[in-house]
């Protein structure tokens, strides 16, 4: 496995504490800035830094790290069952988090890896390239 991904996993962890101290920061900020009459722009200007750090918090840190925990588990040779139980929207998976995933996995360890190889590990149970075979027609999905 590579030191490295380890390395951005721990970052990844510590992360989110220190966002939400400085979402602290900034809440007794906007109050101060209430309470000693401010500029409406000013207190908007904070408004909209918080909201920045929220959502980053929420959305794009989160799946980052979630793939990073994946990639981890690919490369060290865990089975896909084993780290995730169950996705609850298989189509945001592959859209945003596999991408991330096949990334990672190529630059930390195997650069030979291909989107099929990790579409593989995370369906064990079917190969989404060939859905179906009825009557001599073969039905493809992508």
């Amino acid at each position: 496995m590579s030191i490295e991904l380890k390395i951005k996993s721990k970052h990844l962890a510590l992360e989110p504490s220190i966002i939400k101290a400085e979402e602290r920061k900034l809440i007794k900020q906007i109050a101060w800035a209430k309470s000693n009459g401010k500029e409406y722009k000013e207190y908007i200007a904070l408004q909209w830094k918080l909201d920045s750090l929220i959502s980053h918090r929420r959305l794009p840190l989160r799946d980052e790290a979630r793939a990073t925990y994946i990639a981890r588990a690919y490369l060290s040779g865990k089975p896909y069952a084993s780290v995730e139980k169950t996705v609850n929207d298989k189509q945001y998976f592959d859209r945003q988090i596999r991408p991330r995933v096949l990334a990672m996995v190529k630059k930390y360890g195997k650069w030979d890896t291909t989107e099929s190889d990790i579409r593989t590990w995370t369906n064990p149970e079917r190969d989404d390239t060939l859905l179906s075979l009825r009557a001599g027609e073969l039905i493809l999905t992508s």
